[in-house]
């Protein structure tokens, strides 16, 4: 019996290997491979993750989501690649635990991407440490997403606002105020 188990095993992680090396496909358009050692470590991640955060994964993982998500960041290169996919689904099973599931994947990963570029700049510390902590702690305190209330400007197909400014304690500089200054320099 132990070993029609440890086959059916073996055969999981073969396929869910498969799923993430195929996923070079598309990030291959951007410069990013992984190589069949950094899905195995990926993989290996994600088991550890798992454990840490106390969750169980029926499925194939969120990595394959997360590849899909970042791989067109500019803040993502082949050196930085598979360590960056590592850290964001530590933080993915980790902030959903704080949300206490009452966010889909989507819209976890969605937030994690907006703020990674347009916030944190590519720092994973940074969106981990302040922008996910934030988040996660006003869904506990009740806050619905945009997505969960509905709200999405019809005529842009785009959010209607930036949802981590009402929880944003830090200044930060303006991007017209910027372009303004240029354009009143020449």
């Amino acid at each position: 019996m132990d070993g029609i188990w440890e086959l059916m095993v073996a055969d999981q992680q073969e396929k869910q290997l498969q799923t993430i090396l195929s996923c070079n496909e598309k990030s291959g358009k951007y410069g990013l491979q992984l190589t069949e050692d950094d899905a195995r470590e990926l993989l290996a991640g994600r088991k550890e993750s798992l454990k840490e955060s106390q969750r169980v994964e029926f499925g194939g993982g969120i990595l394959e989501e997360l590849i899909e998500a970042f791989c067109d960041s500019v803040y993502v290169n082949q050196q930085n690649y598979k360590e960056i996919l590592d850290q964001l689904q530590e933080l993915f099973y980790l902030y959903k635990n704080e949300s206490q599931d009452q966010l889909t994947d989507s819209e976890l990963i969605g937030f994690m991407r907006k703020h990674f570029d347009d916030v944190c700049f590519g720092d994973v510390d940074y969106l981990g440490g302040t922008c996910l902590d934030r988040f996660a702690r006003a869904i506990r305190a009740g806050y619905q997403t945009q997505d969960q209330q509905g709200l999405r400007d019809e005529y842009a197909l785009r959010d209607t606002e930036n949802e981590y400014e009402q929880w944003d304690e830090e200044s930060r500089w303006s991007y017209d105020l910027y372009w303004q200054t240029l354009e009143d320099l020449f």
